[in-house]
């Protein structure tokens, strides 16, 4: 049980880091989000504090610019230490494998 609240640490905080990086590139303030959460939990969530919800990924990626895809995919590389495009790649490796498969035969 320890190295899952282990490993569940570490996505929160890179969770924190990439989207704290994300919202200083697009020049926003914590207060820019307030029409989906409070300050306070952005404070908590770039600290690494809390772990969001998909809806709350899906609503802060909305206010970000960006798809839900694009910011969880930042995260994956932000834990990984690998570059966000070798995330990308396998990303749309795996989703071209997915549609292949859930295609009528």
């Amino acid at each position: 049980m320890l190295y899952f609240e282990h490993a569940k640490m570490e996505n929160n905080l890179a969770f924190g880091i990439a989207f704290k990086r994300l919202r200083h590139l697009k020049g926003m303030t914590q207060e820019d989000f307030s029409s989906v959460v409070s300050e306070r939990y952005i404070r908590m969530l770039e600290k690494g504090q809390y772990s969001p919800s998909l809806s709350t990924i899906v609503e802060l990626a909305k206010v970000l610019g960006i798809g839900a895809v694009s910011l969880v995919a930042l995260v994956e590389a932000e834990s990984e230490g690998t570059g966000a495009d070798m995330i990308a790649k396998q990303a749309l490796v795996e989703l071209m494998e997915l549609i292949q498969d859930l295609r009528p035969s």
